[in-house]
């Protein structure tokens, strides 16, 4: 079934550790599918369809695959590793599966290949409840983990880690729940990505990772350091303590990051003081970010900003058709903007964008990026600006989480423009 959005001050409650419900909106599913052509750094724009939804669906191996059925940690544990029944798709059953220990329960380090990736799918989203973390080894290339729910509620562990991270190439993250209490996780990502190539990470409720009541200036919910091809689609990131999508490549002490979408996602509510953010991009010195894109996402009601843009080797932005609404808004910290230059330099252009801004568009200016045919309600200065529409977009129900503009003049910009 079709899942519906929570109140906006759930939403909000979130972000600072309130409490969830065993209903939240992600359960599992497929994406709705607007179809909309092809955008100019010619990938398919997936068009005015719906955003961070998805339709409740059974888990099932593809056809012909061999099976293996998991209904026990222990299992789940051996099989992931290899030691157990070599199979294409493992069956998890309902049931909740509990880790032993900090190694994760989930340790992928055997793959599969172009023609055959190795499938671990889960009976329900909702059913399948993992008490732990998962890992995917540099040498499982061609694994996909989707419908099941991990949950690091009351999980205890020193050191920095994440829920799930990927190392791995050609690895596919779907349907997945990955959840926590707002005060586990450490220095990391609810989903981090170090070092994979053409990895997709789509339909996924992603919350509630790291320290939200404490310092957990560190943890985010989804984590990129290093790697290429990596596509962000169709998740709701919500109530993560820190920054919603963090990309830093540690001024190349993890790498470097290309081509990165992120497309399609409902972004809200992440942070809890300044300097966290919807996205952060961060990339300096050696640690080039490159070729990024970040196109039809509902960006709204995030701590510090919408945007955040922190070093000087950072190029090929795109930005367009996004919604961004008041960002900012719970911080009364001077630099707060949708759009934040953080000593950042990045080289890009944003357009046909909707810009509600708490504060103002943009804190400050740098000639390599350019504004031009945004919508913009709110202040709006400085010489990079370029040409705007100022106008109220009327949304359907904002309070709700409905930005459908009704604004004739705003009808072609933003997250849902034809």
């Amino acid at each position: 079934m079709k899942r519906s959005w929570l109140p906006i001050a759930t939403l909000l409650g979130l972000a600072c550790g309130g409490g969830g419900d065993a209903t939240l909106p992600g359960d599992g599913g497929t994406a709705g599918d607007g179809g909309g052509g092809v955008q100019p750094d010619g990938r398919p724009d997936p068009g005015p369809g719906a955003i961070g939804e998805w339709t409740d669906e059974p888990g099932a191996c593809p056809t012909g695959a061999t099976r293996a059925d998991i209904t026990t940690a222990a299992q789940m544990a051996d099989a992931s590793r290899g030691d157990g029944p070599i199979a294409d798709c493992y069956f998890v059953h309902d049931g909740t599966y509990v880790q032993s220990g900090t190694s994760p329960i989930l340790y992928f380090t055997r793959g599969g290949s172009a023609a055959q990736p190795v499938v671990w799918v889960g009976q329900s989203r909702a059913g399948v409840q993992i008490r732990g973390r998962a890992s995917f080894d540099a040498g499982a290339p061609f694994v996909t983990l989707s419908n099941m729910t991990l949950d690091l509620t009351g999980y205890t562990q020193s050191g920095a880690f994440n829920t799930v991270t990927v190392l791995a190439d050609h690895v596919t993250v779907r349907r997945l729940t990955v959840t926590g209490d707002c005060a586990t996780g450490l220095r990391g990502g609810a989903i981090e990505v170090d070092g994979g190539a053409d990895v997709l990470i789509e339909d996924n409720l992603i919350e509630k990772f790291g320290q939200c009541q404490g310092d957990g200036h560190l943890d985010h919910g989804v984590y990129l350091g290093s790697g290429s091809d990596i596509t962000i689609r169709n998740n709701l990131v919500r109530g993560n303590s820190s920054r919603g999508i963090q990309l830093n490549t540690e001024g190349g002490a993890f790498g470097t990051l290309s081509g990165i979408l992120i497309e399609r996602n409902r972004i809200t509510g992440n942070g809890h003081r300044d300097y966290e953010d919807g996205i952060v991009v961060n990339g300096a010195g050696a640690g080039a970010i490159s070729n990024l894109v970040v196109r039809r996402n509902l960006i709204y009601r995030n701590y510090y900003a919408g945007i955040r843009f922190v070093g000087d080797a950072i190029s090929g932005i795109t930005i367009e058709y996004n919604t961004f609404v008041d960002d900012g808004a719970q911080t009364s910290a001077p630099g707060r903007s949708e759009v934040n230059l953080d000593g950042g330099t990045p080289a890009g252009s944003i357009t046909r964008n909707i810009f509600v801004a708490e504060r103002t568009l943009i804190n400050t200016c740098a000639p390599s990026l350019t504004f031009s045919d945004n919508v913009v309600d709110g202040p709006a200065t400085g010489g990079c600006v370029g040409t705007i529409t100022a106008v109220d977009p009327a949304f359907v129900d904002a309070a709700g989480g409905d930005f459908h503009p009704t604004a004739t003049a705003a009808s072609g910009y933003g997250a849902y423009a034809p």
